[in-house]
């Protein structure tokens, strides 16, 4: 067998890195209450069950938006818009797990729960106020 190379171990771990990145999935267990509030299932979103899991999904009020477990907590969510705060434009989700600001944006970089990283955005994606409930979370 041969020794493993420097450069063997580095793409290695690279390869191992980019297939731990868990995607944004849109949103499903979303319904419109009485009050004008969204709720959703968190039981019918998965990937809100890891750290790192993203759900997409687009409220008349507010566009485009993501839901994120940025940790193990039972409040360890956050829920912001993914509107550029410097352009406009629709934030994507990048290899490191953050968000980027694609052209036609500027290049702006957002961490994973949209405190900015990179401008030049000057400031955070927009937060989005919710409460948490052990099975759903509801986005005023």
């Amino acid at each position: 067998m041969d020794a493993l190379t420097r450069r063997g171990f580095l793409c290695a771990g690279a390869a191992i890195a980019a297939l731990s990145i868990t995607p944004a999935v849109a949103a499903t267990g979303v319904k419109t209450l009485a009050n004008g509030k969204t709720e959703i299932d968190l039981k019918a979103n998965s990937a809100l069950n890891t750290v790192g899991g993203v759900v997409e999904l687009d409220l008349k009020k507010y566009g485009k938006i993501a839901v994120v477990r940025t940790s193990k907590s039972s409040a360890g969510f956050s829920v912001f818009k993914l509107a550029c705060p410097h352009a406009g434009v629709i934030v994507k989700q990048d290899g490191s797990g953050g968000w980027v600001c694609k052209p036609p944006g500027h290049g702006s970089e957002f961490a994973l729960n949209g405190a900015l990283k990179v401008g030049p955005a000057s400031s955070a994606l927009k937060p989005i106020k919710f409460t948490l409930k052990s099975q759903s979370l509801t986005i005023s």
